[in-house]
């Protein structure tokens, strides 16, 4: 897709086009050329299209008004009248131009002596190369930031990450401690082919949104990318955007496109300097699809990163920070928002996190379901209250003297007196990994 602005800096001087009003609606993008000549075609329109007409049909009354409210219900990009023939400019009413400038909703005019096949060849051979660009790219960005499993057999490569850990002194930013990146061979040649293609990108976050655990339906993909699109569009923000099974990637670039981004038009509170993918959050639920309630739309956001390396990295931060806002049933979660809960979320080894849970906790879990009792729930109480009988049994609904008689029984099994600062983090921490095991394995809702 191409921005109208960028398609009316060169056609104003090829093609003498000019803009009669809707210049707030500039950076939209449009996705195909059209010329209608007839109101009744309008409902072929998929949105997004920058029409062409001669006013044919102008003759009759008020033809150019309805034809105009039909191009705006279609979501159309803007519209190309050619004044000569058919059209006047003074055949415009002042109301129409109006109404297309409150809608943001570009009109331009473009003179009769101009070939309308130019302007739409033209166009449309940019719109295919353009749109193969950006589909090679954005499938290049996908495949390096795929948690995809190593095939058997093929190697894996490691390469320099490049980021620095922001609260690490100076001292300790050396070649021993920058941090490496195992990515697979398809990955590997998803970075190199980025790299051959001139690709650069700043500072910027990796966001991923789930939709209640239902994927969005690909007659659905597009009008919702055209809603997203046209949002950071007009914040003269540089992104991609792609689609997984049952959720939607944002890669957003952290520093704004130049010294020429539109100022935002609808979003007053938001600009370039202060996006995040958090502060956009009202306006992407806006335009989720109907069948799919803004409640159940959860998203996460990883780390600012600087390498493209670090992408492969940047979809885990993510991935976690997403399935902590479901579990805890809020709109957003930023990955470094989860604490020490950032280090089981990236951590690979799902097998040694569950061994060292089992290690602390295990015979309390077995105890609990031969007896039916409640020791695991109560020591997890103890150790958060900071070993309060009093407060554990309020935290537990239950009596003090039951509390007392479970953390002898809990002692005497696990061999624990639960004073040493050490034992209470072993324990604590194996809470935690616990809870990570089953969030990050139940089923989606």
């Amino acid at each position: 897709m191409i921005q109208l602005q960028d398609f009316y800096r060169e056609a104003k001087g090829r093609y003498g086009l000019r803009l009669l009003t809707g210049t707030a609606g500039l950076t939209h993008e449009f996705t195909w050329v059209h010329l209608c000549e007839d109101i009744g075609n309008v409902s072929f329109l998929r949105g997004g299209e920058l029409v062409i007409t001669t006013g044919l049909s102008a003759l009759r009354e008020h033809w150019l008004e309805d034809f105009l409210a039909a191009l705006l219900r279609r979501r159309a990009a803007a519209l190309i009248l050619n004044i000569g023939k058919y059209l006047r400019e003074s055949d415009i009413p002042k109301e129409l131009v109006e109404r297309a400038a409150a809608a943001h909703f570009p009109l331009f005019l473009m003179p009769w002596s101009t070939h309308i096949s130019d302007v739409m060849q033209d166009a449309c051979a940019q719109l295919l190369e353009q749109a193969q660009a950006e589909k090679e790219e954005e499938r290049l960005l996908a495949l390096l930031a795929s948690p995809a499993p190593l095939h058997a057999g093929e190697p894996a490569v490691v390469v320099r990450g490049e980021d620095a850990a922001p609260m690490m002194s100076p001292s300790w930013l050396d070649a021993d401690t920058a941090p490496t990146v195992v990515l697979s061979a398809r990955q590997k040649h998803a970075l190199d082919e980025l790299a051959d293609r001139s690709f650069a990108l700043g500072r910027y976050v990796l966001a991923r949104f789930s939709f209640g655990g239902k994927g969005i339906a690909e007659t659905e993909q597009a009008p919702l990318r055209l809603k997203w699109r046209r949002l950071l569009n007009r914040l003269g923000l540089r992104y991609w955007l792609f689609f997984e099974p049952d959720s939607l990637l944002l890669l957003l670039e952290l520093a704004p496109r130049g010294k020429d981004a539109a100022a935002p038009t609808s979003t007053p509170s938001l600009s370039a300097a202060n996006v995040t993918p958090a502060a956009l959050l009202p306006q992407l639920l806006a335009a989720v699809p109907s069948g799919i309630s803004a409640d159940a739309v959860h998203g996460g956001a990883s780390r600012p990163h600087t390498a493209l390396s670090m992408l492969p990295a940047a979809h885990r931060e993510a991935a976690a920070a997403c399935l902590a806002a479901q579990a805890a049933a809020t709109p957003f979660r930023a990955f470094d928002d989860l604490g020490p809960m950032r280090l089981l979320a990236t951590h690979p080894d799902r097998a040694l996190l569950s061994e060292l849970a089992n290690e602390q906790l295990g015979v309390l879990r077995r105890y609990d379901l031969r007896h039916h009792a409640q020791l695991t729930e109560t020591l997890r109480a103890y150790l958060q209250t900071g070993g309060s009988l009093q407060q554990t049994a309020e935290a537990t609904f239950t009596h003090r003297n039951t509390v007392n008689y479970r953390i002898h029984k809990i002692k005497e099994l696990t061999g624990c007196e639960l004073q040493d600062a050490g034992e209470r983090f072993a324990l604590l921490f194996a809470y935690e990994i616990a809870s990570w095991l089953s969030l990050s394995s139940r089923p989606r809702p």
